[in-house]
């Protein structure tokens, strides 16, 4: 008999933007039946149910004295007994989507099983809130494909080499789902958001944004380190890395969706607008081909900059948060209106 290869795992990610509510989970698996159909072997990882997380940070603030100023950055200590105590609360969000995820393929006749994120073989530092990913020992989840059944993780998670349980931090469930597709050596990983694909802009500030059917993968983690919050940056350099095949796209098959390429293209490209919140000021950043960017922006800015990164540049510049959305617009209108010439 042939043994099933890598080639046909996909990796699908479930966000808490297209999880609101456990009725939904009903359409995201109705797209895991179809990939069976296909003859693919799913891998699903899931977020949390959308506002499950705030919820849960919002709790552990009531109970402590600084109102968890103290647990606001990243990488807490090992021995942190507030922030240990933290992780397990907010795993708990993850860990039920997981469960009901793989309850609702059993119901629709799908053999299905939850895995913590420990149990799926992710493997941290010892650190949490916001934990570094060591390494992914794929055989639990590759045992569970050959004996037919379709993996549910609960993303955002995983355990510390001290033996706890540990978070990934914010948008920790596009790492988890990219360091296991990696590690599974998957066809892919499909992000599922609720907007479906890639803008160039964020459409609630530009409502001009264009969809974007392709994207270089260093041009998304630059946009994300900028403060984009379409695909955590680190989770988009280690699909990069791993030279995995990345889409962003939504629940509906017919929908438009977004591949992200491993190595940037000499066949031109595209400028991306990100924008980010600093205390009283927004940075207003473009990300593009150095030789479409330019090097200065055209705003009243309180401090600006730039940098240039294999072939691409990025620019930016802060601006009072009351002028963020029409800073953004403008820059949209002047460098990347559909009728505008290529060069900057």
């Amino acid at each position: 008999m042939t043994r099933p290869s890598s080639s046909d795992i996909v990796v699908d990610k479930f966000g808490g933007s297209v999880l609101r509510r456990p009725e939904d989970i009903v359409a995201a698996v109705d797209v895991v039946a179809r990939q069976r159909a296909a003859g693919i072997r799913p891998v699903v990882v899931v977020s949390a149910f959308e506002g499950v997380t705030d919820t849960i940070l919002g709790a552990a603030r009531v109970l402590l004295p600084d109102r968890g100023e103290s647990l606001r950055e990243p990488g807490q200590a090992a021995d942190s007994g507030l922030a240990r105590e933290t992780d397990r609360a907010l795993a708990t969000g993850e860990a039920l989507s997981a469960s009901l995820f793989a309850l609702g393929l059993q119901g629709r006749g799908i053999p299905a099983r939850s895995f913590s994120g420990a149990e799926a073989g992710i493997r941290t530092a010892a650190a949490h809130l916001g934990a570094e990913v060591r390494r992914v020992l794929a055989r639990p989840l590759r045992a569970a494909l050959n004996e037919g059944l379709v993996p549910v993780v609960a993303g955002f998670q995983g355990i510390g080499t001290h033996g706890e349980l540990t978070t990934l931090g914010r948008g920790g469930t596009d790492l988890s789902a990219v360091a296991l597709a990696v590690a599974l050596r998957a066809d892919r990983c499909e992000l599922f958001k609720d907007v479906g694909g890639v803008l160039e802009a964020d459409p609630n500030l530009v409502p001009a944004a264009r969809f974007l059917p392709f994207v270089d993968a260093l041009q998304l983690e630059l946009l994300a380190e900028m403060g984009s919050e379409v695909v955590h940056p680190v989770a988009v350099r280690r699909a990069r890395r791993g030279r995995l095949h990345l889409v962003v796209r939504a629940l509906e098959d017919e929908a438009p969706r977004t591949v992200v390429r491993p190595s940037s293209r000499e066949d031109g490209g595209v400028l991306m607008l990100a924008v980010a919140h600093k205390g009283r000021v927004a940075r207003i950043s473009l990300v593009g081909p150095a030789s479409m960017t330019p090097e200065v922006l055209p705003l009243p800015a309180h401090g600006e900059g730039s940098f240039d990164e294999g072939g691409l540049r990025v620019v930016w510049a802060e601006v009072p948060i009351a002028s963020a959305i029409a800073a953004a617009q403008s820059v949209h209108a002047s460098f990347m209106s559909p009728d505008r010439a290529t060069g900057p």
